[in-house]
């Protein structure tokens, strides 16, 4: 045989599970902005992915189970506990862990997806109950012990830091919420990250001037 044969090629490497399951999760996101939980049909995701429907129940049993993923991917996007921020100061700590710059593109999907899962969940209650104990619930508690572990360092004097984690939640998320609904009214990210970093500093130091802020009353 002469030393020009080329080698039969085989079958493509398949793609780890892993790496396909964030793909899938991927596409299912951004498919549910599009179409709404109950518009998006399982066969939809498999072509998007380019995978047949067999692979696609291998990896999700069933749309429910895929949209439990997308919600816990989607909780990542909207609060990042990163390395725990604790050599970092505070204003810029709470910056990264709420990503307030992120780049267009990403935060509306971000936001769309919370738009759309949020309505959706008022015709389908068991999408309500996903959303709170694999997205808000935890997020509130990992701040809850972020903010907890911020006090023990003697970073920050909190009575209640359940209360104020709810609080920092309903800053962002709800004005994230609030704006999907509007359209996007923000003009763009300069803007949007200049309103979360006010929303920033009013929690660390507050609204009234300096020399009147040891007075106030607790």
């Amino acid at each position: 045989m002469g030393s020009d044969v080329k080698p039969r090629r085989g079958r493509p490497k398949a793609m780890p599970d892993a790496k396909r399951r964030e793909q899938i999760v991927q596409a299912a996101e951004k498919l549910f902005v599009d179409k709404g939980y109950a518009g998006t049909c399982t066969h939809e995701i498999a072509a998007t992915c380019k995978i047949s429907k067999q692979t696609l129940y291998r990896l999700f049993p069933g749309k429910l189970d895929l949209f439990v993923a997308v919600v816990e991917a989607h909780r990542l996007k909207m609060i990042d506990f990163g390395d725990g921020y604790d050599d970092v100061p505070l204003e810029q700590a709470l910056a990264r862990m709420f990503m307030i710059d992120m780049d267009q593109k990403d935060y509306e999907i971000r936001a769309g997806f919370l738009r759309t899962a949020n309505m959706e969940s008022l015709q389908h209650p068991q999408l309500g109950e996903i959303l709170r104990q694999h997205g808000g619930q935890k997020a509130l508690d990992g701040l809850t012990s972020w903010l907890d572990r911020q006090c023990g360092k003697g970073r920050l004097v909190i009575a209640n830091t359940s209360l104020a984690a709810r609080m920092l939640l309903d800053s962002f998320t709800g004005a994230v919420f609030l704006d999907a609904l509007g359209g996007f009214s923000w003009p763009g990210r300069e803007e949007r990250t200049a309103h979360f970093k006010q929303c920033i500093d009013i929690f660390l130091h507050g609204a009234l001037p300096p020399q009147d802020r040891l007075a106030a009353p607790a």
